[in-house]
């Protein structure tokens, strides 16, 4: 087969332009793995020695990503995390292997780890995926979440503890040694079990700069569950590359994100507040009573004002967060993109943006853009997701995702 693809006929949204790109009538030349030209209208090949599709006027868009993963948790989980980690790791392994599909079937090919339930599941997971063996994105493979002491998960024997900093740097030494690439943080609450309300702050400048700096010597990222603004300041301050959900921002956490404006990103999930406080998982013990104990109604409307603050000044918002419940389903991940526009106001583009451009440059990967050089993952869609965003959400329009320069899922319903 020919190492170079043209896609021709195609709508092209490069996601190279501002928040106002609408897709364009044009051509994407495809050279091994790589974007080798982006051209307006039609482009002579030499067909003997280019493959050619024509997608009939589909949209062409970059991959998606979503940088807070936990690939784990089965299709049918239901926050039945131990059950999960006591499972056969033989069977377990087969369910991890399905969502990793699952991911790029949806139009993913770059996700981020946010804490596994069986310590090796993302690192072996990017292995088989890198070595052709089963179907999935690109990885940034995390291992355990690391929390300290008296803290949120700390008793459960699923966690890495550490109680200072000469610890975490053990901790997290441990686990880049053996393959993973973003270290998990717990540094605040979760609402979701009462006794430790999202508004707890966890750990101290000294714990997060030593796992930064030993993340460093790695080239891995640390990321942190922080939902308090004590929590978030504190990421923001000490280098943490990645915060998620960042529900409660003031104004001393919002200066600490400004201050690092160019090398720090938001994941928000904010689908998956939504969908708890709308009631999407009360028919798997998610009551409103438990829901009224975790604070989540009042944690929903802070995440949508503190979200318009960090827009405000120019912080990255990645798309992402805790997909995989039975409410908030594997395969529905571009949900996330609805609620940014619906909630958070902003325009198709603008949230497409945070699936796709803001994702690269945490993680040094030229992706996330159609444009000459970067890497040929893309996703082919029918529809114009620049005037809704849901289109992404719908499996029936999706054509093909390419991965690496190859098509890695065609959907069997349009080419048959």
């Amino acid at each position: 087969m020919a190492d170079r693809t043209l896609l021709r006929n195609a709508r092209v949204l490069t996601c190279a332009a501002g928040t106002d790109e609408q897709p364009r009538d044009g051509d994407v030349l495809i050279d091994g793995n790589r974007i080798a030209l982006v051209s307006p209208g039609r482009l002579d090949v030499d067909e003997a020695a280019t493959r050619v599709v024509d997608l009939g006027g589909a949209t062409v868009l970059p991959g998606l990503s979503d940088a807070h993963t936990h690939i784990s948790w089965p299709l049918d989980f239901v926050f039945d995390h131990d059950g999960v980690a006591a499972s056969a790791p033989n069977a377990h392994i087969l369910d991890v292997a399905a969502v990793t599909r699952t991911f790029l079937e949806s139009g993913y090919t770059l996700v981020i780890g946010a804490g596994v339930l069986q310590h090796q599941d993302d690192v072996l997971a990017k292995d088989f995926i890198d070595r052709g063996l089963i179907a999935g994105p690109r990885i940034v493979p995390s291992g355990a979440m690391v929390t300290e002491p008296g803290a949120i998960g700390a008793d459960g024997g699923l966690m890495d503890v550490a109680a200072d900093a000469k610890a975490m740097r053990e901790v997290v030494a441990r686990q880049c040694d053996a393959g993973v690439r973003a270290i998990k943080l717990f540094i605040s609450g979760d609402g979701i079990i009462p006794e430790f309300p999202s508004e707890d702050t966890y750990m101290n400048d000294a714990m997060l700069v030593a796992a930064v700096e030993e993340a460093g010597r790695y080239g891995a990222i640390v990321t942190a569950h922080a939902r308090s603004a004590g929590s978030v300041a504190m990421a923001a301050r000490t280098g943490v590359q990645l915060i998620h959900h960042a529900c409660f921002v003031d104004d001393l956490a919002l200066a600490a994100l400004e201050a690092r404006r160019d090398d720090v990103w938001v994941c928000p999930g904010l689908h998956y507040l939504y969908a708890m406080v709308n009631g999407h998982a009360e028919p798997w013990g998610m009551t409103s009573d438990r829901l009224e104990r975790s604070g989540y109604e009042r944690e929903l409307l802070a995440m949508v004002e503190s979200l318009q603050k960090l827009r405000t000044v120019g912080i990255s918002i990645l798309a992402g967060g805790d997909f995989g419940h039975q409410w908030t389903h594997h395969g529905t991940y571009a949900a996330e993109l609805q609620r940014y526009v619906e909630l958070v106001g902003m325009t198709p583009v603008e949230a497409i943006h945070t699936a796709t451009r803001n994702t690269g440059p945490l993680v040094g990967l030229e992706t996330g853009q159609v444009r000459e050089g970067y890497l040929a993952d893309l996703l082919m869609v029918r529809g114009d997701p620049t005037t809704d965003v849901g289109v992404l959400m719908d499996p029936a329009r999706r054509l093909a995702v390419m991965k690496d320069g190859v098509f890695a899922y065609v959907n069997a319903e349009i080419y048959p």
